[in-house]
């Protein structure tokens, strides 16, 4: 029976225009293999103005913090901002709040709004790897520290406090890894042997997310080192951009399935591209073949959103490489509060772990999942 996978369920709908997570290249002490998603008005606090600023209704009689993110379009960004926005309150400090609309311009004039506001630090999730620099550096002509979460920027004249993210390279080859591991297990080979994985004779998607986003190629770096020509020649690899999009991915997904139906696995950057290739799939075999079946288009990704754990739940995804969202917002702002309070952070780049999450880690680790964790926005 036809099914179509909804992006998302209840408020979560807000993912529909979902953008990727993330960094790119080492920058500020992080290491070589390091490495998230866009904007609604589901804000997280109180008095949202026309600018898309919004001021913490935790309140509190402590130091004003800029928060600048990126988007708030996507589960990943609301729980990054749960996590920023509860330790804020439990440190006693206030915020200031703006929304890029994942527009590097935005971004830029936001933030020195920020800085004329007189914040005494920013969280940045930076909308672009290389623009962000222009808004870093005026930050550190003010003398405000900034902290880098989820994304790194490339650019050396820009000064960041912190960096903290997770290790997307890391992600994306242990997504890649399970992917092969899955194509070898349909013919009984053995992924960890490399005589067995250049027996395998298949064609695979690699489905990025937005190409200047520095997560997305990292997990592209990661992707690479494990499907490559000289570790499996019997692979074709096909190039799409879904943009961390489920929208975009299934509009790209749905043609070039048409055109190569040998395809039997996607690689997805993030979790909504995966929701947009599973409705592709969908759309065109008008089913969903049982996990079992050999002629099933398996489906790994990156993120551990809740609508791709629902779906994993379900047997509908294979599998997602979770990431830890609020863990991270959270920890960010603990490094703000040692910085303002006249210390340093622990370190210059902060690495908040991954996971795999199959239907098995999925189903016994129910509720205590981040995406779980997530509240719905007020």
């Amino acid at each position: 029976m036809f099914r179509k996978i909804a992006f998302a369920t209840g408020w979560a709908m807000l993912a529909l225009l979902a953008f990727g997570c993330g960094p790119s290249e080492p920058n500020n002490g992080a290491p070589p293999s390091s490495g998230g998603p866009a904007n609604t008005s589901a804000g997280t606090s109180a008095g949202t103005s026309s600018s898309g600023s919004t001021s913490s209704a935790a309140g509190g009689s402590g130091a004003l913090i800029g928060v600048s993110l990126s988007s708030r379009n996507h589960n990943f960004f609301l729980g990054m901002e749960q996590g920023v926005q509860d330790e804020l309150k439990a440190e006693g400090l206030q915020s200031e709040t703006v929304v890029a609309e994942n527009d590097a311009s935005t971004q830029q004039q936001q933030v020195d709004t920020l800085i004329r506001k007189g914040v005494k630090a920013i969280i940045m999730v930076p909308v672009d790897a290389e623009q962000a620099a222009t808004p870093i550096a005026a930050a550190n002509k003010a003398n405000i520290p900034v902290f880098c979460i989820d994304r790194r920027i490339k650019s050396a004249d820009a000064r960041v406090t912190a960096t903290i993210e997770t290790d997307n390279v890391g992600m994306g080859e242990d997504a890649a890894k399970y992917a092969l591991k899955l194509l070898c297990d349909r013919r009984k080979l053995d992924s960890t042997k490399p005589d067995d994985v250049k027996k395998l004779k298949t064609t695979v998607v690699h489905l990025w997310g937005l190409e200047a986003a520095s997560s997305a190629q990292d997990r592209a770096q990661g992707f690479e080192k494990v499907f490559n020509p000289a570790n499996t020649p019997g692979v074709n690899v096909l190039k799409a951009v879904g943009e961390f999009n489920a929208k975009k991915a299934q509009e790209v997904m749905g043609p070039l399935l048409r055109a190569h139906p040998e395809v039997e696995l996607v690689y997805c950057h993030n979790d909504d591209n995966a929701i947009g290739a599973l409705n592709a799939i969908i759309d065109i075999k008008k089913q969903r073949e049982a996990p079992t079946d050999p002629k099933r288009i398996l489906i790994v990704s990156i993120d551990g959103n809740k609508p791709a754990i629902e779906a994993i739940r379900k047997g509908d995804i294979e599998a997602t490489v979770a990431q830890e969202p609020i863990q991270m917002g959270s920890e960010c702002v603990k490094q703000v509060k040692k910085v303002v309070d006249g210390g340093k952070p622990d370190k210059d780049y902060i690495a908040i772990p991954h996971s795999l999450i199959t239907k098995k880690e999925a189903d016994e680790k129910k509720g205590q999942l981040w995406a779980d964790q997530l509240r719905a926005a007020k």
